[in-house]
């Protein structure tokens, strides 16, 4: 059985409620998660910390 991509990094959780709302007649799609934004350090002059 082939598994859609995406699905391999579900937890078991995520799995079920997937599993509930088709089984309710929901169609389900799984939707690319977005990758979280980049981090910039904050620095402010003249503040010095010991």
């Amino acid at each position: 059985m082939d598994t859609p991509d995406g699905i391999a990094d579900l937890t078991p959780g995520e799995l079920r409620a997937i599993e509930v709302f088709e089984l309710a007649g929901f169609e389900v799609e799984l939707l690319e998660t977005p990758r979280p934004p980049a981090v910039a350090p904050i620095f402010r002059p003249g503040r010095d910390v010991a």
